[in-house]
């Protein structure tokens, strides 16, 4: 999904909270500012926010999979900064698999 229609979506994420906090810590293209659970990105000079919601945890037969909820409001960008940031974002915070 390299954009949503909407400038404010929700996306489930499988991560832990601090899974997800390691990760942004550790990247290097992303510039942001993390105040508890909302993490503002600067972006081609505008400014992207970042929710993370619940923790949960889904189970498929006897597998527990982490689940968290992450909200992007994408109020003050356009669709083609939409579409780059979540590119970048989503390569930066892929997770596992070949």
């Amino acid at each position: 999904m390299p954009y949503s229609k909407s400038k404010i979506f929700s996306v489930e994420m499988g991560f832990t909270r601090q899974e997800f906090i390691t990760l942004l810590e550790n990247q290097d293209k992303l510039v942001y500012e993390r105040a508890g659970n909302v993490v503002t990105f600067t972006f081609s000079n505008k400014t992207v926010r970042v929710t993370l919601g619940e923790e949960e945890v889904r189970r498929i037969a006897s597998a527990r999979i982490p689940m968290l909820e992450v909200s992007f409001n994408f109020l003050t960008t356009e669709k083609p900064e939409q579409a780059a940031f979540m590119k970048l974002f989503l390569t930066k915070f892929h997770k596992g698999g070949g």
